[in-house]
């Protein structure tokens, strides 16, 4: 349709620009982005767009103009800039689930950690009880094997000796889900493998105690202050 690397331009949504970037240093303040890589998408409302941060930033250095809008094929839009490599799983994912309106991925230090053992995180406490049973392991770390990977209801994908992916439908559920995947992720790692984790049955009665309570959205509010001290 066009070249890659050509401008075209389409109405900046301000608003989830900024929510975009909020993400960013919120993941930042977090000790999740003290190193290049990492990325945080935000489907473009209605169009085949999504805002994505550039590669050569840490989170905890992203400015607004360090956030662009790019097409399903990586094209820059209002931008010269480049966007961050390796986003194919972004487009893959939006295109696999409609429900999906934000994607974060990290290399924190306890997700990489945890992303060695190769398979979901074990389950020990109340707030990580969402991750139960909608935790998907990528095959391999092929950007767009690893977008393919996610199942209808899952929300977290955990790529091998990597990294990991959180989505939402929107971009606070998103990031929050990371910051409290992070947490979840440090008590796998860090608790013995005789430690008892959470039977089947607390999972699914926290996964509504949790969604009722609002945690998430709280969670959000906490990040975006965090955000905004940096």
């Amino acid at each position: 349709m066009y070249p890659k690397g050509s401008t075209i331009m389409i109405a900046e949504n301000y608003d989830l620009r900024k929510e975009v970037l909020q993400a960013c240093r919120g993941l930042g303040a977090y000790g999740l982005g003290s190193g290049i890589g990492g990325h945080v998408s935000a489907r473009y409302p209605g169009e085949p767009y999504f805002y994505i941060n550039i590669f050569d930033r840490t989170f905890e250095e992203m400015q607004i103009e360090d956030i662009i809008l790019v097409d399903f094929k990586g094209n820059a839009v209002n931008s010269s800039r480049s966007p961050s490599v390796g986003i194919d799983f972004h487009h893959a994912i939006y295109n696999q689930r409609p429900d999906v309106q934000s994607v974060v991925h990290s290399h924190g230090f306890w997700i990489t950690a945890q992303a060695a053992f190769c398979r979901p995180p074990r389950i020990f406490n109340n707030v990580s009880a969402v991750f139960y049973e909608r935790t998907v392991i990528s095959p391999n770390d092929d950007f767009r094997s690893i977008g393919e990977a996610i199942g209808h209801s899952d929300i977290a994908i955990v790529i091998p000796w990597h990294g990991a992916i959180t989505v939402g439908s929107n971009v606070g559920e998103a990031v929050s889900r990371h910051v409290v995947f992070d947490y979840t992720s440090r008590l796998d790692v860090t608790l013995p493998d005789h430690a008892p984790t959470m039977p089947h049955e607390q999972c699914i009665h926290f996964q509504e105690v949790v969604t009722k309570a609002d945690y998430y959205n709280e969670t959000w509010a906490l990040i975006k202050r965090k955000a905004d001290a940096t």
